[in-house]
């Protein structure tokens, strides 16, 4: 028994071609959607670090240890994560992730610190007037888009089932 190839392939199929072709095509939109949803990632955090770390630190805001126990690794994890997305960006995927695995351990810290961030969070803006005032207008800038403190904090966790 014998069949003959038809226009599109064995017996009706498609050619191997057209099937590189549409693995291509998926490919190339996984690749976009990853870069883009990383770059999203990493401009909150970018806020996190920028309105909240960098500017709470220069101001003498909260004590270093109270910073740490709210912010833990995150400054941190930005950095990788800014270095996974030129990789990204670059088309790189293989090198950024093998990169990014080395520094997973920053992600355990802070999902590890999670519970006690949220307690010192909620402590400071109990006691703390002047923090409280400056969380409140640093959250109301345009670029936070209705987003708080609370919800930026929860990102690298979330990140991690994504």
């Amino acid at each position: 028994m014998s069949f003959s190839p038809g226009p599109s392939g064995p017996l009706g199929g498609t050619s191997i071609q057209e099937q590189r072709d549409r693995w291509e095509r998926k490919r190339s939109r996984t690749a976009k959607e990853l870069v883009l949803t990383e770059q999203r990632y990493c401009q909150q955090l970018e806020l996190v670090t920028t309105y909240f770390v960098e500017i709470l630190k220069a101001k003498g805001t909260l004590k270093p240890e109270m910073r740490e126990g709210i912010f833990s690794s995150i400054k941190a994890i930005h950095s990788v994560n800014q270095s996974l997305l030129v990789h990204l960006e670059n088309g790189y995927f293989g090198r950024g992730f093998d990169q990014m695995c080395q520094h997973l351990h920053l992600y355990d810290t802070y999902a590890d610190n999670l519970y006690n961030g949220r307690r010192v969070l909620g402590s400071q803006l109990k006691k703390n007037k002047a923090f409280r005032r400056f969380k409140k207008l640093q959250e109301a800038r345009p670029e936070f888009n209705n987003h708080t403190l609370e919800d930026l904090l929860r990102l690298p966790v979330q990140r991690i089932d994504q």
